[in-house]
């Protein structure tokens, strides 16, 4: 959830972006269909350097990233439960959607390159199959993205930015209840920008691989480990990424 952006005229970029996420989500009832609202606020420090304007150039920031605010509805094999319920539920054919919002309220320093937050507004809306068999599950989504114009990017340049289209494939083996390792890959592509107006040729086409696994520790708390890393890069995602996160579910 950290930042940095393409449109800046930089190459050759290496460093580390480690952020924290504090997140809350709350299960609800849509019309008799399941649904889940979540919000999530990062916190992050980013350290680069590369060549900028063919000059070695370095920065380090930290503060608060854009919060998220995500809804998901299942329209299709899920629906509202109780507890009591959702204990004997078998999954086997799910359908939903998603919409997410990210909210340009995070730290953006206008006359720096690297910033924490993106001042601009994001929505992704995505749609969504899951399909358990036995023990396997099998999962596939698409989606888009879209971005509000950034008028301050080092100070007095606009950046603006096309939709990109999303595609994920994910497949879970569950080992027993709450306890599984998954792989999938996910496709980008779009995204191209345009610096006060000046088509660049950053279109992304990037393909990123990654693997999960999700340990139960006791009754509602859960540790999940991830690793992706980015496979076939046009622009922007030659990068591996480690995640760790703690769920308490009460």
């Amino acid at each position: 959830m950290a930042s940095f952006d393409s449109s800046v005229p930089v190459a050759d970029v290496e460093g580390e972006i480690d952020s924290v996420v504090m997140s809350y989500s709350r299960g609800l009832n849509i019309a008799g269909k399941s649904a889940l609202l979540t919000l999530a606020v990062p916190y992050a420090h980013v350290a680069l350097e590369g060549l900028y304007l063919g000059q070695p150039a370095s920065g380090q920031r930290q503060g608060m990233g854009d919060p998220r605010i995500r809804l998901a509805v299942n329209f299709y094999g899920a629906p509202a439960m109780t507890r009591a319920e959702f204990r004997s539920y078998e999954q086997q054919t799910i359908i939903g959607a998603s919409v997410s919002v990210g909210i340009p309220v995070g730290r953006y320093v206008e006359n720096r390159v690297i910033n924490v937050g993106t001042n601009r507004w994001s929505v992704e809306a995505q749609l969504g199959v899951s399909h358990k068999v036995r023990r396997w599950t099998f999962e596939t989504g698409l989606g888009i993205a879209w971005f509000s114009d950034n008028d301050d990017v080092l100070e007095t340049n606009t950046l603006e930015q096309d939709p990109i289209g999303l595609f994920r494939g994910t497949v879970l083996y569950s080992l027993k209840p709450g306890l599984w390792v998954g792989a999938g890959i996910l496709y980008a592509h779009g995204a191209d920008t345009r610096l006060n107006g000046v088509q660049r040729d950053d279109r992304q086409q990037n393909w990123r691989t990654g693997v999960a696994i999700s340990i139960p520790l006791t009754r509602g708390h859960t540790v999940q480990l991830r690793a992706t890393q980015g496979v076939i890069s046009r622009i922007g995602s030659d990068f591996r990424t480690y995640a760790a996160s703690y769920t308490y579910t009460f």
